[in-house]
């Protein structure tokens, strides 16, 4: 082969692996979506706040207390 031809074959692939490298850097460092939307940026503060604030709400004793309140009504 000439060396014409090796340089445009590996143009080729260097191009190839440009546009691979590309479409990865996309997925990889594309900002995550929430498939609900955006929340509010008062809902997230006040969330974050009762996350840091409190402790858990209930303490359950055996699995039957957990899922006698998951079930019922509130």
């Amino acid at each position: 082969m000439s060396i014409q031809i090796l340089i445009k074959k590996l143009n080729l692939e260097v191009e190839g692996l440009k546009d691979d490298v590309r479409e990865m850097k996309k997925f990889l460092f594309a900002p995550l979506r929430d498939s609900e939307g955006d929340y509010r940026e008062s809902f997230v503060k006040k969330m974050l706040v009762r996350s840091q604030n409190h402790g858990s709400f209930y303490k359950f004793a055996d699995k039957e207390s957990f899922l006698n309140h998951v079930r019922s009504k509130k």
